[in-house]
C-alpha cells in the first residue's frame, strides 16, 4: 500500500510518526457506534483516512458513504479493501455544486472537525439541515474558543435533542463532541419517510392545538424560546421538513408528527401545508 496516501491527520492505522489513534479510541469510547449506525445510512464528511466509515460498517450500517476532498481518499479505499469493507469513498469538495447536487439524505451523518474549514459554514449548514433524517455526530475544530460552533450548527439546523458527550481531545488540543438528533416520531416510524406528499389546505387538519401538544410527553410550550426560534426558521426559510397526517372522514386530515411545525405555520399565515399523508388501512398498520 501506498501509505503515502494515507492523511497523517488523526491517522488510527498506525504507520505514521504523528498519529493520534488515542484520540480516536477516545472518540468512540463516548458512543455507541452500534446504536448509532445499526441498519442506517452514514455519510463522514471529512471522512479522512475513511475510520468512520469502515467502523459503520462493522456495526452494520446499510450504507456508509466517507467523502474528502484530499488525496487520502485514495488510502481510505484501500484500507476498507484490505479489510474487506464494501464502503464508498467519494474525492470532492463538500462545498461543491457537484456534490450538493448528488448527495442524498442520510439518517446519520458525521462533521468532525470540519466546519471551520468550510469557506461559507452558514450556508453548508442550511443545506445540511435537509440531508439529516435522524443524528449529526459534531465535533468542533482546535480550541476551545470553537465549542461555540455547536451554537451555529443549531441555529440553522432543528433538533430534538443535542447533547454534549465531552471533550474528546487532550486539553492542549481541545475538541468537543455532540450528538444531535431529530424527528423521533421517523425513528419509531421508518415508514414515514416514504410516504408521498400533498399539500392539504391548513383549516382541514384537525386535531393540532396548543393544549393537545402540550400533552405530549416530549413537548415545548408555544411561549418559549424553541418555539419561536422554530417560527422564525420557518419564516426566513420556509418549512422544510414535511408533517404527516392521516386521512379522516369528509376530507379532513388528523395530524400525527410536526404539531409545533403546524402551529408554526398557523400563526404565519400559511394556507396549504405540506404533508406525507398515511390513508386508511395503512395508517392502521402503522399505530400497531
Amino acid at each position: 500500500m501506498d501509505y503515502t496516501k494515507l492523511s497523517s491527520y488523526q491517522n488510527p492505522e498506525g504507520v505514521l510518526a504523528d498519529r493520534l489513534a488515542p484520540r480516536t479510541d477516545k472518540r468512540l469510547s463516548m458512543m455507541s457506534m452500534y446504536d448509532l449506525c445499526h441498519d442506517r445510512s452514514v455519510l463522514d464528511i471529512g471522512c479522512n483516512n475513511g475510520y468512520f466509515v469502515r467502523e459503520a460498517i462493522k456495526n452494520q450500517a446499510r450504507r456508509a458513504v466517507g467523502v474528502d476532498k484530499s488525496d487520502c481518499i485514495i488510502g481510505a479505499r484501500e484500507l476498507a479493501r484490505q479489510e474487506n469493507i464494501k464502503a464508498e469513498f467519494w474525492q470532492l469538495n463538500v462545498e461543491s455544486k457537484e456534490f450538493k447536487r448528488f448527495c442524498p439524505q442520510f439518517e446519520v451523518i458525521f462533521l468532525m472537525s470540519v466546519i471551520t474549514h468550510l469557506k461559507d459554514m452558514e450556508s453548508f449548514l442550511d443545506w445540511l439541515d435537509d440531508r439529516i433524517v435522524y443524528t449529526l455526530v459534531f465535533e468542533s475544530n482546535h480550541g476551545e474558543k470553537n465549542k461555540r460552533h455547536i451554537d451555529l450548527v443549531t441555529k440553522h439546523i432543528n433538533f430534538d435533542t443535542v447533547d454534549y458527550l465531552g471533550p474528546s481531545d487532550i486539553p492542549e488540543k481541545p475538541h468537543h463532541l455532540w450528538i444531535c438528533r431529530k424527528f423521533k416520531h421517523d425513528i419509531r416510524y421508518p415508514q414515514l419517510a416514504y410516504l408521498p406528499v400533498e399539500f392539504v389546505p391548513i383549516d382541514k387538519i384537525v386535531g393540532w392545538d396548543e393544549e393537545s401538544i402540550l400533552r405530549q410527553d416530549t413537548t415545548y410550550p408555544l411561549d418559549s424560546e424553541k418555539f419561536k426560534a422554530l417560527k422564525e426558521d420557518i419564516r426566513i426559510r420556509g418549512l422544510r421538513r414535511s408533517v404527516v397526517v392521516h386521512d379522516e372522514k369528509d376530507g379532513y386530515f388528523r395530524g400525527f408528527q410536526g404539531g409545533h411545525r403546524y402551529l408554526a405555520l398557523k400563526q404565519l399565515g400559511y394556507k396549504e401545508v405540506p404533508c406525507r399523508v398515511a390513508r386508511g388501512l395503512y395508517f392502521k398498520h402503522l399505530k400497531r
